[in-house]
């Protein structure tokens, strides 16, 4: 598995597990076994050492129509993208889902095309980190991008003409880049702040794209950048992600999820003991993950009650 979906897997909230090593252990084992089809020799087999079974939800991506969600999911080290339901919005009890398996891994970071139709993701499957995309229910899988370089972390553009992607192939730092969603005309953004970009999510009326950056200092904090390559700080912070209103971006500090607004420069807290906030499409529901390796799920809070439902086991 390639460094960058590696440090994806185990993100920055999680840098100072103890497991550290035997999870980066298990995934690359996960990696092998998944380059030969070896499906049975890691679902089932126990965890090393004393380790727990590895039960990780990394991140999740909403459908456009705000009632399902695109899932990574680590189970056992095998990390494969998984379906889950969004909540009744209802109100009707909602049990904890297993999830349905679209992918076969190693396999994360999904991005719903506006249409509903395509979901990209990054994949190591062939070897090195590229973006790919298939239909919603697994099929159809496509090839992107195909460079030395690794490729990952990609985002639809509002209007589905555009992927803003994480490449190491312009200047070997981890840098945003943009391409057509056919996989042509790729540039990186130009001016890139920081060492190190990650989580490219585009604003919805894509004018802008919000982002990770890691400083010279080693410090993530959350920029925004026009595909044109101006660049401004928003704040410190981790996993950012649009509001449906392209005003606000929530964001992650440790389990803390928060949201600043970029007309006011107002930040307040949303939500404790969650990260990686996900809003819907619909500005009903912020979609989040608790807990830590070997153990996180996926949750979704609703903004208007401030009721939370547990989405996977």
């Amino acid at each position: 598995m390639s460094r960058i979906l590696r440090a994806k897997v185990l993100g920055r909230r999680a840098a100072a597990s103890p497991a550290r090593a035997v999870w980066l252990t298990v995934l690359a084992l996960g990696a092998v076994a998944c380059s030969r089809g070896d499906d049975a020799a890691v679902e089932d087999a126990p965890a090393a050492g004393d380790e727990p079974e590895i039960n990780t939800i990394v991140d999740a991506e909403w459908s456009p129509r705000s009632d399902r969600l695109i899932v990574t999911w680590n189970r056992g080290g095998r990390v494969r993208l998984f379906g889950v339901l969004g909540p009744d919005t209802t109100g009707a009890a909602l049990e904890p889902s297993e999830g349905l398996r679209i992918s076969d891994g190693p396999d994360m970071h999904a991005s719903w095309s506006p249409d509903g139709l395509w979901v990209a993701f990054a994949s190591t499957r062939d070897g090195q980190a590229e973006i790919y995309r298939m239909r919603p229910d697994g099929m159809q899988v496509e090839r992107l991008t195909d460079d030395p370089a690794e490729d990952t972390d990609p985002d639809y553009s509002p209007d589905g003409a555009w992927i803003a992607f994480v490449s190491t192939r312009t200047d070997g730092a981890p840098r945003l880049h943009i391409m057509r969603a056919d996989g042509t005309e790729v540039r990186m953004v130009s001016n890139p702040p920081g060492t190190a970009h990650a989580q490219p999510d585009w604003s919805p009326d894509g004018s802008r794209i919000a982002l990770q950056v890691t400083t010279d200092q080693g410090q993530d904090e959350i920029w925004v950048a026009t595909p044109e390559g101006g660049w401004g700080r928003v704040r410190r912070g981790a996993s950012p992600a649009w509001a449906p209103n392209a005003d606000d971006i929530f964001l992650s500090r440790g389990d803390t999820i928060l949201v600043a607004r970029m007309s006011s420069g107002s930040l307040r807290i949303v939500h404790q003991g969650g990260a990686h906030p996900r809003p819907s499409p619909d500005g009903r529901w912020l979609a989040f993950v608790r807990g830590a390796h070997p153990v996180s799920r996926l949750y979704a809070l609703d903004l208007r009650s401030g009721r939370e439902i547990q989405l996977t086991r």
